[in-house]
């Protein structure tokens, strides 16, 4: 009887240890990696340094990738926080770059989830506002190739993870990327620009 009562205490305090090994998440997402810079084009010029341009409309829904510069982790990230991304490659109209790679492109976390028991890992959702052509005029832009409906719709790019519970009580992972991590943008306007001869 008295074995018993050991047996029966001895499981549970392997099972206390067990669901307190579970609820724990598993280590707090780190930077891994430094951002890789884009390499920006060189502008061709005339014989007195002046730079060569032409007159381009850069059309509402054009595409490219921009590349984050910050490690993100819905741990730490906060609502508000804001975003420094890099055009990763040339937006070229016309045959002349109106859009330079490695300029910047701002954005702003709109939302973030912790992560959480029941499995529930964390998420990250950014929301894209602005990239710069290469005469300095600011171009508004957004996360998606139509433009939707209210001020922010379409403007919102989800970073997420799923991940399966190992147990009921699990907590999920919270959710990190890297620098370098790609979003494809789109302008979000139509804009005359001075691009660079190539």
């Amino acid at each position: 009887m008295i074995g018993f009562a050991n047996n029966g205490r001895v499981g549970f305090m392997l099972f206390t240890v067990l669901a307190v090994m579970a609820c724990s998440g598993g280590a707090p997402p780190s930077q891994t990696v430094q951002p890789v810079r884009a390499v920006a084009p060189q502008p061709v010029r005339d014989a007195s340094g002046n730079i060569l341009t032409v007159p381009v409309t850069v059309p509402d829904g054009t595409e490219f990738t921009a590349q984050t510069m910050d490690f993100l982790s819905s741990e730490k990230a906060a609502e508000g926080d804001p975003i420094l991304l890099e055009a990763e490659n040339n937006v070229i109209v016309n045959g002349a770059i109106a859009i330079a790679a490695g300029s910047p492109v701002k954005g702003v976390i709109s939302s973030v989830t912790h992560a959480s028991h029941l499995g529930k890992a964390g998420s990250i959702s950014i929301r894209v506002e602005s990239g710069q052509t290469v005469d300095g005029q600011t171009v508004r832009l957004r996360a998606t190739k139509r433009q939707g409906t209210g001020d922010k719709i379409g403007s919102v790019v989800a970073l997420s993870v799923l991940v399966s519970p190992f147990f009921l009580f699990k907590k999920g992972n919270d959710v990190a990327y890297q620098p370098g991590t790609r979003v494809t943008v789109y302008t979000n306007e139509k804009i005359d620009v001075h691009a660079w001869k190539r």
